[in-house]
């Protein structure tokens, strides 16, 4: 039996098309990287666009495989950092941000805004080598 034929019960000609049939229909629009989680590489993001400042970064309106957590909040502190945010209270709504972590293994992914923007920034894009 060859590795690649069609008599192999674990191959499928069609499935990379079918695959990207399916990105297209339920993740509509041009995106700059499919991103993965850096702790367990599951999938998280296929539409989003670039930081337009800050390489690594990526903004998003949905993801998958990722939960948001309400009751951890962040800021912005003076250098730009994201901070732990004691009381929601403590800022105006759109400086605080929800954390965002990978649904599969717990890893923080990112922030989720007031607009219901996500911001990506701990994870592993498409173009990215293991090695």
């Amino acid at each position: 039996m060859e590795p690649h034929s069609e008599d192999t019960p674990f191959y499928d000609a069609q499935a990379d098309e079918e695959d990207a049939q399916w990105v297209g229909r339920e993740h509509p629009g041009a995106t700059d990287a499919v991103l993965a989680c850096p702790g367990c590489f599951t999938q998280i993001c296929m539409v989003c666009q670039h930081h337009t400042r800050f390489a690594g970064q990526y903004r998003a309106r949905s993801v998958v495989h990722c939960e948001v957590r309400d009751q951890e909040l962040y800021t912005f502190g003076k250098r730009g950092l994201l901070e732990p945010l004691a009381s929601s209270t403590a800022r105006r709504a759109e400086d605080v941000f929800r954390l965002v972590v990978c649904s599969a293994c717990n890893t923080k992914v990112g922030v989720i805004d007031s607009d219901n923007y996500y911001h990506l920034f701990h994870v592993l894009d498409d173009s990215q080598s293991l090695l």
